[in-house]
C-alpha cells in the first residue's frame, strides 16, 4: 500500500455568513452553504476541499453537493490520491451533473497530495508565479451604495471593479456612472449574469458610451444556452466579451470558439473542476482566447485552489478571487497572504497551505 492512498473522506458542511445580501441578475445569497471536504492519506497528509454550489449556476444546492460528495467519498476510498486524473475521470463518469461535489473532491485530493510530496500546488502547476491580483465586485445595489463601496474599494489598495448588472438597464447604467464616480481611474468589468438580450447588452455598452465610459470586459450578457446571443454580442461590439456560464466544460469552450462566440472564457472550478480546466485553459490558449478566473461564493479555501492554479499556469488576463472579503468570518487560515488585491503565496510550503482555525 502507498503512502498517497485514500485512508479516509470526511463530508460536511460549510456554513459563512455574508457581510451583507448578495445579488446579481440570477439571485441574491447572504450566506455561503458550502461543503467541506477533508481527505486524510495513508502517511497522514491531510487535504482539503471546498464544494461552492449556487442553484441558479450550478444547478446543485448543499443538499445535492453533500450527497454527491458523499457518494464520491465511496468511489475513492483506498484508491491512490497519485491517480488524480484519473480518480477525477471516475467520479464525472458517475456524477457528471454535480460538478461542485466532482471539483471540491480534486481539490482535496490534489491539497492531500501534494502536502504528501512536500511541494506547494502553485509549484505542482507549473509556478508561473507565485501571487495573482484580484479585482472586488460590488453587486447590484442602489448608485448610492455603489459610490460607497467603490470608494471603499479604492481605499483597500484594490486595482480593479467588476459590477454586477443585468437587472434593469437604466438601473444598471445609473449604477456604473456612480461606480466610477467613487473611483474614477479603475478599470471596469461588467458581468451581467445572463441578464440581458443580446440588444440590451449593446444598448448599455451604447448608453455608457455616450458617458464616456468604456468597459474593459462584458461578461455573459446572456442566457448561458443562447450561444447565437453571445456570439451577435461580441460581432456587435469593440468591448471584449467573456463567457461564464455558456463555459462550462471544455466541450463547450470547444463550441464556443468554434462559433467565434466570445474573446474571453471565465474558468471557475465549480463549474468544471480541476482536470477539465487544465483542458479549457490549453484549448483558450491554443486559440488566443484570453483566461479569466472566476468563483462562486467560496471561502479562502476554494479561492486558494484557484489562486494556485492560476498562479501555476500563469497567463490569465482577468482574475476575480474577491469572494472571501464578502464573507463575515473566516475558518481557515494560510492559504495566501493578502496585500491590498494581491494574493501572494510564496509562503505556502506545501500543498494549499491552508488549515482550519
Amino acid at each position: 500500500m502507498s503512502g498517497t492512498t485514500i485512508k479516509s473522506i470526511n463530508v460536511e458542511p460549510l456554513n459563512i455568513p455574508l457581510l451583507e445580501p448578495f445579488t446579481i441578475a440570477t439571485g441574491s445569497v447572504n450566506s455561503a452553504r458550502n461543503v467541506l471536504i477533508t481527505v486524510t492519506l495513508q502517511d497522514g497528509s491531510r487535504g482539503y476541499g471546498e464544494c461552492a454550489p449556487f442553484p441558479p449556476s450550478t444547478g446543485e444546492s448543499q443538499e445535492t453537493a453533500l450527497a454527491a460528495a458523499q457518494g464520491c467519498a465511496e468511489l475513492l476510498k483506498g484508491r491512490d490520491a497519485a491517480h488524480w486524473r484519473v480518480l477525477a475521470k471516475l467520479m464525472r463518469s458517475v456524477f457528471y451533473s454535480q460538478t461542485t461535489a466532482c471539483a471540491g473532491m480534486e481539490m482535496a485530493l490534489l491539497d492531500a497530495l501534494t502536502r504528501s510530496y512536500g511541494i506547494p500546488l502553485y509549484t505542482f502547476f507549473g509556478g508561473a508565479s507565485s501571487f495573482v491580483e484580484t479585482d472586488m465586485s460590488i453587486p447590484i445595489v442602489t448608485p448610492e451604495r455603489g459610490y460607497e463601496l467603490a470608494k471603499e474599494t479604492v481605499e483597500r489598495g484594490i486595482t480593479s471593479i467588476k459590477i454586477k448588472v443585468g437587472s434593469d438597464l437604466r438601473e444598471d447604467v445609473e449604477r456604473v456612472e456612480a461606480i466610477r464616480s467613487g473611483a474614477p481611474n479603475l478599470p471596469l468589468t461588467l458581468d451581467a449574469n445572463q441578464g440581458y438580450t443580446a440588444n440590451e447588452a449593446l444598448l448599455c455598452l451604447e448608453a455608457l458610451d455616450d458617458h464616456d465610459i468604456r468597459p474593459i470586459l462584458m461578461e455573459q450578457p446572456v442566457h448561458k444556452d443562447d450561444y447565437e446571443g453571445l456570439r451577435y454580442v461580441t460581432q456587435h461590439t469593440t468591448v471584449p466579451v467573456a463567457a461564464d456560464e455558456s463555459a462550462a466544460n471544455s466541450a463547450a469552450v470547444a463550441r464556443l470558439i468554434g462559433m467565434g462566440a466570445a474573446n474571453v472564457v471565465n474558468v471557475k472550478l465549480m463549474k468544471s473542476g480541476i482536470v477539465d480546466a487544465l483542458d479549457i485553459a490549453a484549448l483558450c490558449r491554443a486559440h488566443h482566447i484570453q483566461l479569466m478566473v472566476g468563483a462562486m461564493i467560496e471561502s479562502r479555501l476554494a479561492s486558494s485552489m484557484a489562486a494556485h492554479l492560476v498562479a501555476g499556469l500563469g497567463g490569465f488576463s482577468f482574475v476575480d478571487l474577491d469572494t472571501p472579503m464578502l464573507l463575515a468570518e473566516d475558518p481557515f487560515t494560510g492559504g495566501y497572504e493578502q496585500r491590498g488585491g494581491i494574493y501572494d503565496l510564496s509562503s505556502v510550503k506545501s500543498g494549499l497551505g491552508i488549515e482550519l482555525k
